[in-house]
């Protein structure tokens, strides 16, 4: 079993911004806690980040948010990648669409996504989703997950793991 993690849209509208709560808030230690372990293990550590244009699909549900080339874009100070790691820009919920993240994985030779990230419902869950119906393995570490109603939060992990058969687990069993 080869993994990778993918940290889903872990920026600052969506932390502390415009879409921001106090639920994506409190994951970030988790999150930081479970990426410094996967880089002591050596595990590619894959960040997905909302980089949107102003004719996006997305712009007539939620508004503009996390704007190419903007503050909101960017990844949370507390999880600032390194070098190693990979920064994948997407338009679209999923990172598997129309970005490079379908051939980074190939390259990297991995069968199995720690997918984690805002938010569970929407952009975690279809990524859970474009990764199972690529062949994936996933792993959903749930303490690494937020929404911003708690009911879409748990309807996301109910369905994650009964759908696409995702292993729910916690930050401390991940790897």
């Amino acid at each position: 079993m080869k993994k990778a993690i993918i940290v889903v849209d872990m920026i600052n509208d969506f932390v502390t911004g415009k879409l921001g709560s106090a639920q994506a808030q409190r994951i970030v230690p988790n999150v930081a806690n479970l990426i410094k372990k996967a880089r002591e293990q050596g595990i590619p550590i894959i960040y997905l980040r909302d980089a949107h244009t102003a004719t996006d699909r997305e712009m007539n549900i939620w508004g503009e948010h996390a704007m190419k080339g903007t503050r909101g874009s960017e990844i949370v100070p507390e999880l600032k990648p390194e070098k190693t790691d990979i920064v994948i820009e997407k338009r679209w919920y999923s990172g598997f669409v129309d970005t490079e993240l379908p051939s980074v994985l190939k390259r990297l030779g991995v069968d199995t996504l720690i997918i984690l990230g805002v938010s569970t419902d929407i952009c975690v869950q279809n990524n859970v989703g474009h990764a199972y119906f690529s062949g994936y393995r996933t792993i959903v570490p749930q303490d690494c997950t937020a929404s911003i109603d708690e009911r879409d939060q748990e309807q996301a992990i109910k369905y994650m793991k009964n759908i696409y058969g995702a292993e729910i687990t916690s930050s401390d069993k991940a790897l």
